[in-house]
C-alpha cells in the first residue's frame, strides 16, 4: 500500500448500516428485498470495527507515547511496541488506530487537484502531506529493504547503493512530515542471525531521525517479549511495549471482562436482530462463545458476525447454539476446540468409570448418583429439553461461573 492508496482507503466511507427491521417488516418482504438486506447486513458486518476496553486503553497508551514524544526536545525518542498472540487484533488495531489519527492531522490540509492533502515548504514547491507511513515489514529483510519499502509508500524509486537508500528514505519522511512510521510484522526479522543486527542497529537509527523531527516510530509484531529486538539494550531503554492478549475465563473478574466485551457486540447486533433479547450471548452463550474462540478477539467478531447472519436467513432473527456450531472459525481455533473437547471427553470418561463403581457397590443408586454434567451431556444426547442443555454441556466450568456471575450482579 503506498500513501495514495493509504489516503483512499483512508477517506473512503464504510458500509453503510442497514436500517433495522421489526419482525412484521421483515414477514412483508419479498424475496428480492431480503436477499439485498441481508447483503448491507453482510457488508456492513464484515468491515464493522467493534471496539473493546482493551483495545481502547491501548489507543489511549499510543496517542499518550506520540504526544509525548512531539513536546519532548528534538532526539531519540520513546518507542512504541504492540505484542501479543498471532491473529489477536494487533494489526486491524493499528490501521484503524493510524487511520484516525490520518484523518485528524489532514483534515484542515491544503488540497491538491487530485485531492489528496499537501503542503508548501516554499510558495512555489507543492509536497504530498504523509503523516503517517505505515507497512509491513517483508520477512529477513536488510538495510536496503527496509527502507525501500519508506520510499515505495512515497511511491518513490530506490537508489542503487544502501546508503543512497537510507538517505533518501529519511528525507522523503521529513520532506513529506511523518508523524508516526508504523512497522508492522517486526516478528519477522530474525534477530538471532547476525546479518540481521544491522537492521536492528537502523531501527534506533531510524528513531533518532524521526525524533529529529519529534515524529513517532511503531512496532507491531507478534510474540516479541523476550525476543531479540527487545532485548536490545538500545532498543529496551526506550521502547514501551503495550500488550495486547486473549480473554482468560479463570478467575471471576476475568469471567465478567470476558462477558462484557460479547454483551458490548450484543448491544451493536441486536437491533437487527428483532427476536432477540439482552443477554442471549453474553449470559446465555458466554461460556461456548468462549470454548469456540478461546478468548480470541478476531475469531469471537467472525463467530457472531457469521452467526447474526445465519440467524437472519433462516429467519429466526435470534442467535442460537445452533448458528455458532454452522460457523467455521480459524484452523487455530478449530484445532484448539478439538483438543479440548477430546480432553473434556476422557475426563467425563473417567468420572463416569469411576461413578459406575460407586453405585456398583451400593444396594441401590438414585439419579444424584449421576455429576451434573453428565446429567446434561445425557440429556442432550436423549432429546430432553433444558435450559443448560444445549451450551453448558461443553463449556469449561470456568465459563459457566461467569454466567453465574454477571446474573448474580
Amino acid at each position: 500500500m503506498d500513501s495514495r492508496c493509504w489516503h483512499d482507503w483512508c477517506i473512503s466511507a464504510p458500509p453503510a448500516e442497514p436500517a433495522p427491521l421489526t419482525l412484521k417488516q421483515w414477514n412483508a418482504l419479498g424475496d428480492a428485498p431480503r436477499r439485498s438486506h441481508i447483503k448491507q447486513l453482510r457488508r456492513w458486518l464484515r468491515q464493522c470495527y467493534f471496539e473493546t476496553t482493551q483495545f481502547n486503553a491501548v489507543t489511549k497508551r499510543l496517542n499518550a507515547i506520540v504526544e509525548f514524544n512531539s513536546e519532548t526536545l528534538p532526539g531519540a525518542k520513546q518507542i512504541a511496541v504492540i505484542t501479543g498472540p498471532n491473529t489477536i487484533g494487533k494489526s486491524a488495531f493499528v490501521m484503524n488506530w493510524a487511520r484516525q489519527c490520518y484523518l485528524g492531522w489532514t483534515e484542515h490540509a491544503s488540497v491538491a487537484a487530485g485531492g489528496y492533502p499537501v503542503w508548501y515548504p516554499t510558495p512555489d514547491v507543492e509536497c504530498d502531506l504523509c503523516p503517517v507511513v505505515i507497512f509491513n515489514l517483508q520477512e529477513d529483510a536488510q538495510v536496503k529493504a527496509l527502507e525501500s519499502q519508506v520510499l515505495d509508500f512515497h511511491r518513490l524509486p530506490s537508489d542503487s547503493t544502501a546508503h543512497a537508500t537510507t538517505r533518501s528514505a529519511i528525507k522523503a519522511v521529513i520532506r513529506h512530515r511523518a508523524q508516526v512510521v508504523v512497522i508492522d510484522d517486526v516478528n519477522l526479522l530474525r534477530t538471532e542471525w547476525g546479518r540481521t543486527r544491522p537492521v536492528l542497529d537502523h531501527i534506533k537509527f531510524l528513531n533518532t531521525v524521526l525524533g529529529e523531527t519529534n515524529a513517532s516510530l511503531v512496532l507491531v509484531g507478534a510474540n516479541l517479549l523476550g525476543g531479540g529486538l527487545l532485548n536490545d539494550p538500545q532498543i529496551q531503554g526506550r521502547s514501551k511495549t503495550i500488550l495486547v492478549t486473549q480473554y482468560e475465563i479463570d478467575e471471576p473478574d476475568e469471567q465478567r471482562a470476558w462477558q462484557r466485551v460479547i454483551r458490548d457486540i450484543e448491544k451493536q447486533l441486536l437491533p437487527h436482530l428483532p427476536a432477540g433479547r439482552p443477554g442471549m450471548l453474553y449470559r446465555d452463550l458466554a461460556g461456548e462463545i468462549w470454548f469456540r474462540t478461546q478468548g480470541y478477539f478476531q475469531d469471537l467478531k467472525e463467530l457472531i458476525c457469521e452467526a447474526t447472519l445465519a440467524a437472519t436467513d433462516d429467519g429466526t432473527h435470534r442467535i442460537v447454539r445452533a448458528h455458532l456450531d454452522a460457523v467455521t472459525l480459524s484452523d487455530r481455533a478449530e484445532l484448539r476446540r478439538r483438543e479440548m473437547m477430546d480432553r473434556e471427553g476422557l475426563l467425563k470418561a473417567v468420572k463416569k468409570n469411576a461413578g459406575s463403581k460407586t453405585r456398583t457397590a451400593k444396594t441401590s443408586s438414585t439419579a444424584e448418583d449421576v455429576p451434573p454434567s453428565l446429567k446434561r451431556s445425557e440429556n442432550r444426547r436423549s432429546g430432553q429439553p433444558g435450559r443448560s442443555s444445549s451450551t453448558s454441556d461443553r463449556r469449561p466450568a470456568s465459563a459457566a461461573g461467569a454466567s453465574r456471575s454477571e446474573n448474580s450482579r
